[in-house]
């Protein structure tokens, strides 16, 4: 059994989008991902499905052409193999955690 505090997790840089591994299991991935203002994050097409889970802020979701906008409590869920890409759509800070199967 492993216990994470999330708010311990949260990291930000105004060069990148900052990743942090909260639970690393066989088949199970989960991340906290944070995002300074106006920061994207690089298309990725995972190979297992994804849940993202918005914690804190507004974000962007682009995917086959089309964009969901995510709020705070907000979830989403991607199939494996489907591009797509995060972005942070408001003006502040925005914390996604993204729960992935491998």
């Amino acid at each position: 059994m492993k216990t994470v505090t999330i708010s311990g997790a949260r990291r930000f840089s105004l060069e990148s989008v900052q990743r942090r591994t909260l639970v690393e299991e066989a088949e199970l991935l989960v991340e906290l991902i944070c995002f300074e203002a106006g920061q994207g994050d690089e298309p990725s097409s995972p190979a297992g499905s994804v849940v993202y889970q918005v914690l804190e802020g507004e974000a962007l979701v682009r995917s086959g052409g089309a964009t969901t906008r995510l709020g705070k409590g907000k979830l989403l869920s991607l199939a494996a193999h489907t591009e797509h890409a995060l972005e942070n759509a408001g003006g502040g800070l925005l914390v996604v955690l993204a729960t992935s199967a491998r």
